[in-house]
């Protein structure tokens, strides 16, 4: 079987702990649904047919939804998980990667005018496109220059970075294990690319310049993301590719993405 893709923040849950939890959503379900279905019996009338469909129907499409999951966990199909928001969702191989929408037409009918609104409110010299740095503000318009990397002078980044790794006054060599700490990886190669005189060690300028590159990462990306919907490659965003855009916005990708944001904690 292909393997389960997990967010760092999954709790996974054991076949006791699914079971529990399944029986209780059936029997919460059950005892709603018989109460709808009791109504209708003892009143009789179109009314009180409607609370039936309105509620009973969407319960019962849960419930069936909520066992069929169940059942794919029990297979070794999937694995439930309790996520960072409390919820009991199942994980698969297929989880956190982008799917291609069988709704587009839909999809865009809801995103045409959520475009139009966003074009009114980020175009700024009114040209009815978006550049690059009007699709930076609109995207970092709540954000602080404390926030921002990419705007960062060097004697800023060495402030900010300094007080956030609590990292040392003196410029004393910085071994790979103490860069392990202030990265939180075991990894090597960035280390090794780093030690250019392969001495084993780097200096402090050189770790806040690395992590202050990582910091810009989330700016370059934008950009890799302007110019993949930039269709024309006219530097600019058209109504049409900008609903484009916000249309793939709504696909799941956690799996593949690098969730190190640091400068945003």
């Amino acid at each position: 079987m292909s393997e389960i893709n997990f967010r760092k923040s999954d709790k996974k849950m054991t076949t006791f702990e699914v079971m529990k939890q399944t029986f209780t959503f059936v029997f919460v379900i059950c005892m709603f649904d018989f109460m709808f279905y009791m109504i209708y019996v003892e009143e009789g009338t179109t009314s009180s047919l409607i609370p039936m469909i309105v509620c009973g129907l969407p319960l019962t499409l849960i419930l069936l939804i909520l066992l069929l999951q169940s059942m794919k966990h029990f297979l070794g199909f999937g694995h439930m998980v309790i996520t960072s928001d409390n919820e009991m969702v199942l994980r698969t191989s297929s989880s956190g990667l982008e799917k291609t929408s069988r709704f587009s037409s839909l999809s865009k009918m809801i995103t045409n005018p959520m475009a139009k609104m966003m074009m009114r409110e980020a175009d700024k010299d009114g040209d009815g496109q978006i550049s690059f740095d009007e699709y930076i503000d609109m995207a970092f318009d709540d954000l602080s220059i404390n926030e921002k990397p990419w705007e960062w002078d060097f004697k800023m980044a060495y402030e900010r970075i300094s007080k956030k790794f609590d990292l040392p006054s003196s410029n004393l060599p910085i071994s790979f294990e103490d860069f392990s700490i202030y990265t939180n990886s075991e990894d090597r190669t960035n280390f090794d690319e780093i030690d250019i005189d392969n001495d084993g060690f780097i200096t402090k300028e050189q770790l806040i310049d690395y992590l202050w590159e990582q910091g810009k990462s989330e700016f370059t990306e934008l950009r890799i993301e302007f110019d993949k919907y930039d269709v024309d490659g006219d530097g600019h965003l058209s109504l049409e590719e900008l609903s484009t855009l916000i249309s793939s916005g709504h696909h799941e990708n956690w799996a593949e993405e690098n969730t190190n944001n640091w400068w945003s904690e």
